[in-house]
């Protein structure tokens, strides 16, 4: 609900900034696909590549800094090698998968007047709209005469993971074609808040590369 609260706001602001400052009405001027990997290489975890999709509009077009609204669609991985299942059980080997409708609100400033080099960096919500896992259950149940019965399943399941809000940054160039400008951007988002939090820890960080059109 938080979160839902956070879009709306941001679209209202975009809404009022565009009113008062941008003559012309909404509409998307700018689409991108990327290639992203995570960022969270640790004992327990490695990176894992994934892709998105984006649209977006920016406003206060004639000046240097502008405000960037988009809608994205997000495909993260991670691997996990163990996490605890409760006392008679663990995970192992997993590979967790996360599809996302994203919001990014950012402010992009430019240098150059054909070719243009900008920093973009602003806020993100990442709403999880499915996620899922696959690895290897371990049970170690007691039966009846106190005996460990030990099972081994392999599992492919969904998983609720919350939500995911962060900053994020970027550098790229826009590159004037004909009526289009061609847009390279690699950037980071780093996820503030944890996914899932037990024994173990889940989070959402990533780089991207970012290539795209923009409408001139």
């Amino acid at each position: 609900m938080k979160h839902c609260f956070l879009i709306i706001s941001l679209i209202f602001l975009v809404d009022k900034v565009s009113n008062g400052q941008d003559s012309n009405n909404f509409f998307i001027d700018e689409f991108q696909i990327s290639l992203n990997r995570t960022n969270l290489q640790d004992n327990n975890t490695a990176d894992r590549y994934g892709f998105g999709i984006g649209a977006y509009h920016s406003f206060l077009q004639d000046k240097k800094i502008n405000l960037v609204f988009g809608l994205e669609y997000n495909r993260t991985s991670q691997f996990k090698k163990l996490m605890y299942e409760g006392h008679f059980a663990h995970a192992t080997d997993l590979t967790y998968t996360l599809n996302c409708f994203s919001v990014p609100v950012g402010f992009r400033f430019n240098i150059g007047s054909k070719t243009k080099i900008f920093i973009e960096s602003g806020v993100f919500a990442d709403l999880v709209i499915n996620s899922n896992r696959t690895g290897t259950m371990h049970t170690y149940l007691p039966d009846e005469n106190n005996q460990i019965n030990y099972t081994e399943t392999e599992i492919d399941e969904k998983v609720g993971l919350s939500n995911s809000i962060g900053i994020y940054i970027g550098l790229g160039v826009r590159i004037p074609i004909s009526k289009f400008e061609l847009v390279f951007k690699p950037d980071y988002k780093f996820g503030i808040n944890k996914l899932y939090s037990y024994q173990d820890d889940i989070l959402n960080r990533y780089f991207r590369i970012n290539i795209g059109l923009k409408i001139n």
